[in-house]
Formats: structure tokens, sequence, C-alpha cells
């Protein structure tokens, strides 16, 4: 199990309760560096916010928003030149999962102390509450992971993802669901993943369903969400993940969706791939577990199709339009992240994974 230092995590419902949050972690900072996204931080409300409490506390903002939605080494050494120009007391990051892990991965290569917040704006990634950050060296994409890498600091609130529409609710609340359930059928599983793992799923499996979320619904999802991200911080991603990267940076699929793609058939094979190719300590223990899952979910029959239909109704299902070849996906997998799978996957099982995508 991976060893993790402690985080501040804070929930805040209302925007007073957002600023004096804000306002309580940079206590006596002067700079602060600021990193966000592009047209989503205007939109979710997350510059009105930062820009009344630059004028009210006398901040010096340093922003730091060009770079790409995957963060690129080229992108985070940019960031790391700013960050060392500008030497900030604070850093703050508010986005998406690409803001929160390119913040991440700046802190880290500057090699500074400095204290980091992180405020996601999207109920999907967990990335705030990871020692991991996504980085592409070269057009190839490495999962960073050190322990300084967790932020610090998490403030959750809930407002600031209101503006999401639906396929992007879709999109990254279907990521912390995958994440939940690697999670709790990883060989890495610990009592605490899964606790953090059955919230996540409790709490987003029925939501994502709704067309019109309401806040409390929101926040519920953001929370989620966020259980997700502690859930993979000790136990991190098994397969579905695994095949996921080439089919966003080669099928330009967003990540939720790439991990929906392959996700049904792993349901149903995590389950029943037997005994004689199962990599745990446990076997009686892990059907007990899958089946718990399968309860907890409302699943009563084919566990495969009962996914398939979830994730067409999200919005999540194949798209025949698409440029797609087996082969290169089946190349492009992340053997570090498969090997985290319960049940022993091989050649032909990730060939079988592939072609069920078109099914």
């Amino acid at each position: 199990m991976n060893k993790t230092k402690c985080q501040d995590i804070t929930y805040c419902l209302e925007i007073d309760e957002a600023k004096n949050s804000i306002s309580s972690f940079a206590r006596g900072a002067k700079r602060i560096f600021l990193v966000h996204g592009h047209s989503s931080y205007i939109v979710c409300g997350a510059k009105i916010l930062f820009d009344q409490l630059a004028v009210t506390l006398g901040w010096d903002l340093v922003e730091f928003e060009d770079f790409s939605q995957n963060p690129k080494k080229d992108d985070v050494d940019a960031g790391v030149e700013l960050l060392l120009r500008q030497i900030p007391d604070v850093v703050i990051a508010v986005g998406g999962g690409s803001v929160l892990d390119m913040a991440k991965l700046i802190r880290h290569y500057a090699g500074l102390k400095l204290p980091l917040l992180a405020i996601p704006t999207t109920a999907g990634t967990g990335a705030e509450s990871t020692q991991f950050a996504v980085c592409y060296i070269d057009g190839i994409k490495h999962s960073i992971s050190d322990v300084t890498i967790l932020p610090d600091s998490v403030i959750l609130y809930p407002q600031l993802t209101y503006c999401n529409n639906r396929y992007l609710t879709s999109c990254t609340g279907f990521d912390a669901l995958a994440q939940a359930i690697e999670a709790y059928w990883n060989i890495n599983a610990t009592s605490e993943s899964d606790k953090y793992a059955l919230e996540a799923i409790d709490a987003i499996y029925p939501l994502l369903l709704k067309e019109n979320l309401t806040p409390d619904e929101r926040a519920s999802i953001l929370k989620g969400a966020n259980n997700a991200g502690k859930a993979i911080n000790i136990t991190k991603t098994t397969v579905p993940h695994a095949l996921s990267y080439v089919l966003t940076s080669k099928y330009g699929y967003p990540h939720g969706h790439a991990v929906a793609l392959t996700f049904p058939f792993f349901f149903k094979y995590n389950k029943d791939g037997g005994k004689a190719v199962y990599k745990g300590k446990d076997y009686k223990q892990h059907i007990a577990k899958m089946n718990r899952l399968y309860a907890l979910m409302g699943i009563r029959d084919d566990p495969y199709m009962a996914m398939k239909r979830y994730i067409s109704q999200l919005g999540l299902a194949f798209n025949p339009m698409k440029d797609f070849d087996d082969a290169t996906v089946i190349r492009g997998i992340n053997l570090e992240r498969a090997k985290n799978t319960p049940i022993a996957i091989d050649e032909n099982i990730i060939s079988d994974a592939v072609k069920s995508i078109r099914e």
C-alpha cells in the first residue's frame, strides 16, 4: 500500500464558505500562483470568485493557463519556469483533472515546498486527492507518482460543477465510478479503499442517469468522485484505465468515455474469468465482493449487457463514425495499470475486450 500524507478536505455549500476556506488556506500570502483552465474557469464562476478575493485580500495573482488539455512536459516546464521566476507563497489549482495535474506537476518539478490547494470544477477525476499526475512526454502518456504530488488541501465547492453539461457530467462521472469499481476489485484493495470505493459507487451510480441534477445531487457526485480518488490513491487503477489512454490520445475519446468502452467486458470478466487465473489471495472473498458489487448496483441479469446499457444511456457508447484500429488500441495498453487487475489477462483477453467495443 502506498504511504500517503494527510489532506485537509473542506466541503463548502455557499460562496462565503468557499471564500473563507480559500482565505484561510492562503492566510498571510501575498503572491498566489493560480493554475486554471481557459473558458471553463470563467463559465463555472471561479474567475469572479478569485478576482474578488484578489481585490479584498490584496493578492498578486500570477495566473498560468497557457497549456494544452492533456498536460505535456513542455507545458509543465513553462509553468515551472514561471513559478521559479515569480516565487509565490502558495499554489492554487482550479479546474478539471488536467488542470489539477498540471499544478501538481509544476510544484513537483519546481522542487519547492509550497502549499498546494486543489479545487475541482468537474466531478470525476479525483485528481485533487491522488499522488499521481498524468504527463505526456514525447507524445507518450506517463503517470508520475510521488507522495509529494498529493495536494495539501482540497476544497469541494459543488457550485463550480453546476454549469457542466450532460456529456461532460457523464464522462467525468463515469471516470469516477470506474475508479471506484476498479479500486474495489483491485488486487491492492484494503478495508480503507473498499470503504471509499463503496461510498463512491453508492453516490454516483444511480445519479448519472438523471437528466437534470439538483444541487444536492451535484454535491453527492462531487463527494463520490473525491472518495473514488482517495480509493485509487491506495490501489491504483486496473485494465479498463490501462486501455483507455490510447483511445484518448489516438482517437479523441475524452478520458471517461474511453474508460467506458471496454468497461462492460471487464465488469463481467473480473468475476467470470475463473479461479485458475485469479491473482489475489482469496478467490472466495473475491467472488463474494463481486456479488456484493452487483447487488449494490442492482445488477440482476448479465453484467456485461447491464453495463453496456448503462454506458449507452449515458451517451458513452462507441462511435462507429470515428477511425478505429484494434491492433493500435491493443499495442497502446499501459501494462503498469493492467497488472492490478484481479484476473490475469493475456493477449487473447485484451483482443476480446477491444473487439467488444464494437458490439
